[in-house]
């Protein structure tokens, strides 16, 4: 045994001799990319948020911040919200023609979002906050946000439209199927938070 642990030893030296002496230093190495969580937001690695948003990132649906960090805490408007959701329905193809269509009096200065909004408002996921205002700044309220989401699903937003009262039904069918998951919603009319879109959306999109 100990013959043997010479052995490698000895081998073991002989390979670094040689590396050093042909310029392979281990130190030329780029190990940050053996990093498989480098490419995801510092303040979502190592936290339960990591599956939900590391699917949102891959499927280039969601983006983190160009500070490296994903900002769960921070409410999320409804202008991101129609973007997020166009990319996770697969409307993007006629972005630029929908970005000519004037909807909506309040979109100056969301150029990078009013073809989104537009393909929105023609799947019929979302209505503006009246018929000439989207008002796409607004924090978007939970109530909102499971609208958006349920109705990504056309059969089951169309029944829902004959039944209830908004939001009531809409809030009434994701508790009763579970669609909340571990998101504890206490004020529907309160901001929705980055982090818990990102749970939603998550569970709400199939995963292949």
């Amino acid at each position: 045994m100990k013959k043997t642990k010479r052995i490698f030893a000895i081998i073991f030296t002989v390979m670094l001799t040689i590396a050093s002496a042909s310029g392979a230093v281990f130190a030329d190495i780029d190990y940050s990319e053996w990093d498989s969580m480098a490419a995801y937001p510092d303040d979502v690695v190592n936290t339960p948020l990591l599956p939900s948003v590391k699917f949102l990132i891959d499927k280039k649906i969601m983006t983190g911040y160009e500070d490296g960090t994903f900002r769960p805490a921070e409410p999320i408007t409804r202008a991101e919200i129609a973007v997020a959701v166009t990319k996770a329905t697969n409307r993007t193809s006629n972005l630029e023609a929908l970005a000519e269509k004037n909807k909506f009096t309040d979109l100056t200065g969301y150029g990078w979002a009013k073809g989104y909004i537009n393909a929105m408002v023609d799947a019929g996921i979302t209505k503006g906050i009246t018929d000439t205002t989207f008002a796409p700044g607004k924090n978007i309220s939970y109530a909102e946000l499971v609208t958006f989401l349920v109705r990504m699903n056309a059969s089951a937003a169309s029944e829902l439209e004959r039944t209830g009262t908004w939001p009531n039904n809409y809030i009434q069918y994701v508790q009763m199927y579970n669609l909340l998951g571990d998101v504890s919603v206490t004020d529907w009319n309160a901001p929705a938070t980055r982090g818990d879109t990102a749970k939603l959306m998550y569970r709400f999109l199939p995963k292949n």
